[in-house]
């Protein structure tokens, strides 16, 4: 599903991707050294990967946005979109993969001693994550390479981006509004369901797993997304940008803050998603100090590599503490290790990501070549 017209970028939204990654990778990362601190976190390690719900959401606006003027979902309209999404998270995802798959032998090897078993999980834990089908058994959403679950989830949700973006191309404003407030319900409940489970379920981990990782639980949040592209196109006639909504967005970014550190879990569900979606549309309609922040070059870049920084953070951490185990305890070493990280995040994006999607794109799109037949 191909974009009839190029859309003007909005730079700032590139920008605050870097900054859900980071809160993403110290939630998975940062543990041990905020306990050799004594650090008080708050609520920090329970709500701090959050921010993939906001990657959900900009997924859906950015997807409808840059497809706003496709008529119909036509076959190869529809083959080329898929092939355009493959293109653009699978070579950097597989690098994640095989990155992670050392790290996933060594560990099996050393619960449960060589032997079939352990091949037999290896076997199985790779086949899910290579076909990005892990996020559906809540055993194996986290096997092979932890942030990988979430491109599981989007895949799901590409596969039904066209039905999607059919269905909802010509809702009126009100029934979008209506159905953002649904989803916004639709999102939270399985996490109030799982608060209220009587023991022993609320002591096991696959209900809270579920909740967390199946993508039909999450799809809500790529639909609102979906939704905020359409009142974005609908409401935004003009290109004019507005210091309000820089504001508005400043105060939804300090909030998002607020709640991570300072609400449990369940709250915290409850009230990022519309602060997520406020932060997200208000970004797209801002002009003021912090949409230029965001959107600057250096920050565009991180964002840019941010697909990267959030594929390759656990991976390269565990191999980081293999080699220097106090560089998950020491201020000094853990702050040289995400540095290094963001290098290579952007040497990944610039060397990798950036030209296999573009060389894929365009192998898809060129024309057969004619064969010449052979003159003797």
């Amino acid at each position: 599903m191909a974009p009839s017209a190029r859309k003007p970028a909005i730079p700032a939204l590139t920008g605050v991707r870097f900054l859900a990654a980071l809160s993403v990778a110290l939630f998975h990362l940062s543990f041990q050294l905020a306990a050799s601190l004594h650090i008080s976190t708050g609520y920090f390690f329970d709500n701090a990967g959050e921010p993939v719900e906001l990657f959900f959401m900009l997924s859906g606006f950015i997807l409808t946005y840059t497809h706003a003027d496709v008529s119909s979902a036509n076959r190869a309209a529809t083959r080329q979109f898929y092939w355009s999404r493959f293109a653009k998270i699978y070579p950097m995802y597989l690098l994640g993969w095989l990155v992670f798959a050392p790290l996933i032998y060594i560990n099996l090897v050393a619960l449960h001693g060589p032997g079939p078993g352990t091949y037999a999980r290896l076997a199985f834990y790779g086949v899910m994550s290579i076909t990005l089908m892990q996020a559906w058994i809540p055993a194996t959403a986290n096997a092979w390479n932890t942030p990988g679950w979430s491109l599981s989830a989007e895949a799901f949700f590409y596969a039904l981006f066209p039905l999607l973006f059919a269905s909802l191309k010509h809702r009126t404003v009100r029934a979008i509004v209506a159905l953002i407030a649904l989803c916004w319900l639709v999102s939270v409940v399985p996490t109030i369901i799982v608060s209220m489970l009587p023991k022993p379920f609320s002591t096991v981990q696959w209900p809270q797993d579920s909740a967390n990782f199946m993508p039909v639980l999450r799809i809500a949040e790529f639909i609102a997304g979906i939704c905020m592209g359409r009142l974005f196109l609908d409401l935004d006639r003009s290109s004019e940008r507005s210091w309000a909504f820089d504001l508005a967005a400043a105060l939804a970014l300090v909030l998002a803050v607020a709640a991570t550190l300072f609400t449990n879990y369940l709250h915290a569900r409850i009230v990022l998603f519309p602060v997520f979606f406020a932060l997200l549309y208000c970004l797209a309609r801002a002009a003021g100090p912090l949409s230029r922040l965001l959107g600057s070059k250096v920050m565009v870049l991180l964002g840019e590599a941010s697909f990267a920084f959030y594929i390759l953070h656990v991976p390269l951490f565990k191999y980081a503490k293999i080699a220097v185990p106090s560089v998950a305890t020491s201020p000094l070493l853990f702050s040289i290790f995400l540095v290094a990280l963001t290098g290579v995040s952007i040497f990944c994006y610039l060397s990798i990501e950036k030209p296999l999607c573009a060389y894929l794109r365009r192998a898809y799109r060129a024309p057969p070549v004619a064969r010449v037949p052979a003159t003797l």
